[in-house]
């Protein structure tokens, strides 16, 4: 069958082959044990032919939107209220006319759909494995519907408090039948995007916890079509493993030295990969292998967030670029060794998580003291990054200069020991994450000068020396890269952030340039690409700008970064040079409307809910801490068969093998949420 689906409407995605995902998705290793793959994921995925706008959003929509839910329990005419979809329970019967919905395959998150009136439904997600908490990603198909029939889709159990969605972003939609007719595109797609307060609230603990609604609608262009809706470009386990396999198979093993190996395995028994690129030795010379042995680490990793998808799609245009036949990325490859960890949670990501592994925990909290059999990921990365250390892979000191640095005020409360390098070889430390309240893509880096400034610390700079040099590649980047910021880095070391991979590394290990770097999931407000959603396109791009950038920072950068290689970056000043420094705006202005439900909820101080999260917008996505309960089985599933779902779903499908904590379980009864 599927040698027939390809033969008669073809396919063809660089760096794409379903064959080779089919096989990699046979051999993932998920809770539910997933019988079905998603059609996007296997088909795969082309950037739209053009940039696609933020979302105009008209006047007093949400004030629509909030008085439509009020009208629910003064008008019950049209309410239907019934449940169509239940991720646990297969026996649900829905309305011939209603839509039809489903989400158990890789990275699929929906827990329930509510109908509520004919065209409009609620939707409840999985907070993740083994805790209360994280309910941001989602990823399901929807079928049966209309064509030209608005839908409104209303994610109900929302926790943060403020959204991109209020400012021109669109969740992203996926059409099988445009992907058979050679259009196979996640576009955004929602009109009347909203996202506010709710009047629901949950029926543990604390009755201050409230929620927030993501309201979207969408009108679909073909009746009874299969498509898929998600938070944002999906990017799977098994995406990876078969786009590894490709590049394996593409790249020229003359000139590019390509190995895969396994890091470790998760707690779910999936490998965790390691992948190797560099430039193979011109001879079999001493000089040449002498050369090789003496080549800096360069070490990215991404995805320690499972619900950051967008940033597997700029560790895809880094892998991509990295093997190409490229001048800039042959001479990266001669004066460094790659070393990419391109996905630290694979089980998180598999099955359809916002933030935690399996059990619940933050992996990018537990870098201070990883626990080999609970972190294996953070555990054996770690190990492994002392281990470069070690054989002097990583900044080598040789004078240094110490000083005991006490972070004062309550936030900056850390005491440890600096070592300062005199002198460093170049090499760098990059953790690819996602952001979903700020737009634009920017870093995160660390600096005790910049760190005790503005913490008001009473300890002396004067005589502090610090090497600069942290500020290299966001300066390179804020030239090359139109999506880029430097306004939006910051270099502080907060004592939220003492247990992060960024931090960590720079502080324990020695790493000058230890950087987190952030990708929005909206878009940008800056350059060429101002009022434009950010697509896979440009993260790709993303990077591949972000490799190009480490040419400021090789050795011998003369003989690097001369006139040619800087032509093939393309430093245009007319074009690229956007200069984002110069550029000071808040992030985001107040929400243009107010109303919100109130029922219920604690008042807030400040003028309305948009203000107070302003007043916080600066904090970052890694602020969010969990406090997860440690325990989850270890049972094997694989995946038996696969294709289209609506074709090919059968009776036999597996129902979940092990349920998520119950904790999960979900019941709307009274205005809350259980």
């Amino acid at each position: 069958m599927i040698d027939r689906l390809l033969e008669r409407h073809g396919v063809c995605i660089p760096h794409h082959d379903p064959r080779l995902y089919l096989s990699a998705a046979s051999k993932t290793r998920s809770i539910p044990g997933f019988s079905i793959l998603a059609f996007p994921d296997f088909w795969g995925h082309l950037p739209p032919p053009q940039h696609e706008a933020m979302a105009h959003r008209g006047p007093h929509i949400q004030r629509l939107k909030v008085f439509q839910d009020i009208r629910r329990f003064l008008n019950t005419d049209d309410i239907i209220n019934q449940v169509v979809f239940d991720v646990e329970d297969s026996s649900v019967q829905c309305l011939s006319d209603s839509l039809r919905f489903y989400s158990k395959f890789e990275s699929g998150n929906l827990r329930k759909a509510v109908q509520v009136r004919r065209y409009e439904y609620d939707l409840i997600l999985n907070a993740d494995a083994n805790c209360s908490q994280h309910t941001q990603w989602f990823y399901f198909e929807v079928s049966n519907m209309h064509r030209d029939v608005p839908y409104r889709f209303n994610v109900i159990n929302c926790e943060k408090t403020n959204s991109q969605f209020n400012y021109g972003m669109q969740p992203v939609l996926y059409s099988v039948r445009a992907a058979l007719e050679g259009r196979p595109q996640w576009v955004r797609t929602g009109a009347d995007v909203c996202y506010y307060r709710n009047h629901f609230c949950s029926s543990r603990g604390r009755r201050t916890s409230t929620f927030y609604t993501l309201t979207f609608t969408v009108t679909f262009k073909h009746h009874e079509d299969v498509c898929y809706i998600a938070y944002h470009y999906p990017y799977t386990y098994s995406a990876l493993k078969a786009h590894l396999k490709e590049l394996q198979r593409c790249v020229d093993p003359s000139r590019v030295f390509f190995r895969q190996q396994v890091l470790c395995g998760t707690l779910k028994g999936n490998s965790c990969p390691l992948v190797t690129i560099t430039a193979c030795p011109s001879s079999r010379s001493w000089r040449d292998l002498h050369q090789l042995r003496n080549r800096p680490c360069i070490v990215l990793t991404a995805r320690v967030h499972p619900g950051e998808s967008n940033a597997s799609w700029v560790m895809k245009g880094s892998l991509e670029f990295l093997c190409s036949s490229d001048p800039v990325a042959q001479s990266l490859r001669e004066a460094f060794i790659f070393k990419i960890i391109p996905m630290l949670n694979p089980d998180g990501v598999i099955n359809g998580m916002s933030r935690c592994d399996l059990i619940g925990e933050d992996l990018n909290r537990q870098w201070c003291k990883p626990d080999p059999s609970l972190s294996p990921t953070i555990y054996h990365t770690k190990g492994f990054l002392y281990y470069l250390n070690s054989i002097g892979r990583t900044p080598q000191v040789t004078q240094t200069e110490s000083v005991r640095v006490v972070f004062l005020t309550d936030e900056f409360s850390v005491g440890v020991w600096i070592m300062f390098p005199a002198r460093t070889c170049a090499q760098v430390f990059c953790d690819y994450h996602g952001h979903s309240r700020k737009k634009n893509v920017f870093l995160y880096g660390c600096s005790v000068k910049e760190t005790l400034w503005q913490s008001g610390s009473a300890v002396d700079t004067v005589g502090l020396k610090e090497d600069p040099g942290y500020r290299t590649i966001p300066k390179t980047l804020d030239r090359i890269a139109p999506a880029f910021s430097f306004n939006s880095c910051n270099y502080l070391v907060e004592k939220s952030r003492s247990s992060t991979a960024r931090v960590v590394v720079w502080r324990e290990i020695g790493v000058l340039r230890s950087y987190t770097m952030e990708s929005t999931y909206n878009g940008c407000d800056q350059g060429i690409h101002k009022g434009l959603q950010t697509g896979s396109r440009e993260l790709q791009e993303m990077g591949m700008k972000f490799c190009q950038s480490l040419l400021s920072v090789t050795k011998d950068s003369r003989a690097l970064y001369n006139k040619k290689l800087i032509h093939h970056i393309d430093l245009d000043d007319n074009v690229l040079d956007h200069k984002s420094h110069n550029c000071f705006e808040d992030d985001e202005p107040p929400c243009v409307e107010e109303i919100e439900f109130s029922a219920d909820c604690v008042p807030l101080q400040g003028d309305d809910l948009d203000s107070d999260v302003n007043r916080n917008m600066a904090d970052a996505e890694e602020d969010e801490e969990d406090d997860g309960y440690r325990g989850t089985k270890h049972g094997q599933s694989q995946l038996k068969s696969c294709l289209f779902p609506h074709q090919t779903r059968q009776s036999s499908i597996e129902t979940l093998s092990e349920k998520r904590n119950t904790c999960n379980g979900v019941n709307i009864a009274n205005g809350q949420i259980s």
